[in-house]
């Protein structure tokens, strides 16, 4: 498939609902991506979006809604808008490019906001002293 994609917001909305001064664990983030509309216009496919994030405690939440537009041979153009009118999936690459860009802005809105990312940051699990005593860390590349 030899398709282009350009994503763009329209919404950017974040409200930070609880101070987290306190020290609040067990944070628990969920995302989620809707497509919203599939629409022709001229040469191009026009995908709506929504990129929603929920915090759990609800210390905040995070909207952008957008659109990606979609240009490419006519057939691809079809199929695409067919397979949305038919509630099959949408190409993995458009899902990825509108993932990227919601999710490079959520990050940039959260530190804003004073609050976690997004995202799952990578936690480094504390190995027993014993294990890495006679080997080097593990983290040497």
């Amino acid at each position: 498939m030899n398709i282009g994609i350009n994503v763009s917001l329209t919404h950017i909305s974040g409200e930070r609902l609880m101070d987290l001064e306190g020290g609040i664990s067990n944070i628990q983030v969920t995302t989620n991506i809707s497509i919203t509309r599939v629409t022709q216009v001229q040469n191009m496919l026009e995908v709506g979006f929504v990129f929603v994030v929920n915090y759990s405690p609800a210390i905040a939440n995070l909207t952008l809604k957008g659109v990606a537009r979609v240009t490419g041979n006519e057939k691809e153009m079809v199929d695409i808008k067919k397979n949305f009118d038919e509630k099959k999936a949408i190409p993995p690459m458009v899902l990825q490019s509108i993932s990227n860009i919601s999710f490079i802005e959520g990050i940039f809105l959260a530190r804003s906001l004073n609050i976690p990312p997004p995202i799952p940051l990578p936690s480094i699990q504390q190995q027993q002293h014993e294990a890495t005593k006679n080997r080097g860390p593990s983290y040497i590349a």
